[in-house]
């Protein structure tokens, strides 16, 4: 079967939620639960699927990983090498219309992630939980529907020989699980993409890019909820991509993946700014930026109605982030409906 692009979150990368359930002290960039690097990674995301109505299912399983940077270094416990982790799905529509716009091929997605999120404590120290860890070194977990994934709009061309390009537009809204402390992001995020791709000798080449550009938080969510900084904080923009160079033999594929976030601009705190955010034990964090690389391997089979591929990755150079740890990732796809091939046309005699 035709590689699917299909479970794809489109030309841009994935949107999904980091790993989450920390405390208020330890709130990590507000950006990364809107984000999950990696996500798209195994997709050509320049080229478009067959026409047809496509789903499937996205699984992450974050190990325990330790947070590093200043944001994870000045809570009580010693921060650093505080403990999260989560497993994560995500349930995808995807409609490739077979309409030609522009000369490109038009297809649009929704997709729904959940989370089931847990933190632990830093090293052997179970001083950062409220209470009793609920079990070995877990100190808390939540379990969310993440905020929706809506992709109007992903526009794919074929440059000829091998070579795909697509543009996308996409988008999250507040419509999640909501309560006071949780991760899931009470903000809007807009993510133009751009995606090329190179499908030719054996060879699946991609680079799924994207700009994250997030709006103010209304104080109920992010970790700061229930402090003067939650109102109107607003997550700096990041340029994020997932890369994939896998080669084919046979039905099977195999190759390295890898992917990087960079902040490109400051984060900005609600009441107080940055510098009283700094000061503040409800806090305890400033606003730092939020950088890191990860890299790993991916393997893959077509079974002809379905197609499987099964990844794990490492961040292995970080800045201020949780996501610091292994991720095993896999990946089912399949066409759900196709249209009906045109039938040739019969001349009366």
């Amino acid at each position: 079967m035709t590689r699917l692009k299909s479970i794809a979150l489109g030309g841009a990368a994935a949107a999904l939620i980091m790993t989450g359930a920390v405390s208020k002290s330890y709130a990590i960039e507000s950006g990364a639960f809107q984000y999950l690097a990696g996500a798209s990674i195994g997709i050509p995301g320049g080229a478009s699927a067959p026409p047809g109505l496509y789903t499937g299912m996205t699984s992450a399983y974050g190990l325990y990983g330790g947070m590093n940077g200043n944001q994870g270094g000045t809570g009580p416990g010693g921060g650093n090498g505080l403990k999260l982790g989560s497993f994560i799905g995500a349930v995808p529509l995807l409609w490739s219309t077979g309409w030609n716009f522009l000369g490109a091929n038009y297809s649009m997605l929704v997709l729904q992630p959940f989370v089931t999120a847990y933190v632990g404590a830093a090293g052997s120290s179970s001083t950062v939980c409220a209470g009793p860890p609920l079990g070995g070194n877990v100190c808390a977990y939540q379990q969310m529907f993440i905020n929706t994934v809506w992709q109007p709009l992903n526009m794919s061309w074929n440059l000829g020989s091998g070579w795909f390009v697509s543009v996308a537009f996409t988008f999250q809204g507040p419509d999640g699980t909501h309560a006071l402390g949780t991760a899931n992001p009470d903000f809007w995020t807009f993510q133009p993409g751009a995606a090329i791709s190179y499908l030719g000798n054996n060879w699946v080449l991609s680079a799924n890019m994207s700009y994250n550009i997030y709006t103010a938080s209304g104080g109920t969510a992010m970790n700061l909820g229930g402090t003067p900084f939650g109102n109107g904080y607003v997550s700096g923009n990041q340029f994020v991509g997932d890369l994939t160079a896998a080669y084919k033999i046979g039905k099977w594929e195999i190759g390295p993946v890898g992917y990087f976030v960079v902040q490109t601009t400051a984060d900005r705190a609600g009441g107080g700014g940055c510098a009283a955010l700094a000061a503040s034990p409800a806090a305890g964090i400033g606003c730092a930026n939020q950088n890191f690389f990860g890299v790993g391997g991916l393997v893959g089979y077509d079974f002809g109605p379905v197609d499987l591929q099964v990844w794990a990755t490492d961040t292995v150079a970080s800045q201020n982030t949780g996501q610091n740890g292994w991720i095993i990732w896999s990946r089912m796809s399949f066409r759900l409906w196709a249209p009906e091939a045109p039938k040739p046309l019969v001349a009366k005699n």
